[in-house]
């Protein structure tokens, strides 16, 4: 007999262990429990009056080539160029191999990453880049202040015992104030002086002004040996119909290879001893499963 797996959730990490376990064997009957009645999570795009709206900005790039080619197994990399880019007079460089994003949607485009913060009613470039720019909208003595701050982070490090401490040793005190200290809270709820400084090291990782440097220096002298910050990567992939499509199509293989996806499932009851996960159904009816293996 097969065994039972139950998957609490169907967003990324949920769809894509379902996906593998059916990808790689037959010896398992997986469901999937989703509390609401969509598939994605945080990752999902809303289909409103026609309109596909994301829930959160998800880029699709990464450093690791098997994570890069599986989502190219699920979507496909474009292979000329889209409506906007002629347009636009965008130039990329795409594969040979791939789709054409005109004649089909099941397709992963090329996007170019342009991030901004507003502060002091002007746009700055995000990452923050060094340039003309910058120190224009900055000012010149506030540019000034910036980079004796930095110096001082520098050859005075402080103890990294919050996220706090982590932005003014890769920024300075004046650079942490001005991008970092107020957006965190909002964004969070928390001030950074109160989340701890791994949240750092996993959210903007080797970001830093030395990196910024390293990264414009590798800009104008190419042959310089230098590997990119995830942080400054400049492009993306990005499913044609929003993150949410590449989701809905694993969910649809998931199906086809014999998983289950129960939606408006509310998880409220785990029995270690008899192997047994409980849901709340759509009828508000407990409904009681036995299972051999649960992944959360």
């Amino acid at each position: 007999m097969k065994k039972q797996i139950v998957i609490i959730g169907a967003g990324p990490a949920g769809l894509s262990a379902a996906y593998e376990i059916l990808k790689q064997s037959s010896d398992y009957d997986v469901v999937i429990l989703e509390k609401t009645n969509t598939i994605g999570g945080i990752s999902r795009t809303v289909c409103h009056k026609d309109n596909r709206m994301d829930i959160g900005g998800h880029r699709f790039f990464s450093k690791d080539e098997n994570i890069v080619k599986w989502w190219l197994n699920i979507l496909p990399m474009q292979n000329s160029q889209t409506f906007d880019d002629i347009l636009l007079k965008r130039e990329k460089q795409l594969p040979l191999n791939g789709l054409n994003p005109e004649k089909e949607d099941k397709v992963m485009l090329k996007r170019q990453r342009v991030s901004r913060i507003f502060f002091n009613r002007k746009f700055f470039d995000y990452p923050v880049k060094i340039n003309f720019k910058t120190i224009k909208n900055m000012g010149f003595i506030t540019t000034i202040l910036s980079g004796f701050s930095y110096l001082k982070s520098v050859i005075f490090k402080r103890e990294e015992n919050s996220l706090e401490d982590f932005y003014i040793n890769r920024f300075g005190q004046k650079l942490y104030s001005m991008f970092f200290e107020n957006y965190t809270e909002k964004l969070w709820g928390i001030h950074p002086k109160d989340i701890s400084p791994d949240w750092g090291r996993q959210r903007v990782k080797g970001l830093s002004i030395f990196g910024i440097l390293k990264d414009i220096f590798h800009k104008i002298f190419p042959f310089f040996n230098h590997k990119v910050e995830t942080s400054l990567i400049e492009e993306f992939m990005y499913p044609k119909f929003g993150p949410g499509q590449l989701w809905e199509e694993v969910a649809k293989k998931i199906e086809q290879a014999g998983g289950k996806i129960i939606f408006n499932s509310n998880v409220v009851e785990l029995n270690f001893e008899s192997k047994n996960i409980s849901y709340i159904n759509s009828d508000n009816k407990k409904i009681t499963l036995n299972t051999d293996y649960i992944i959360s």
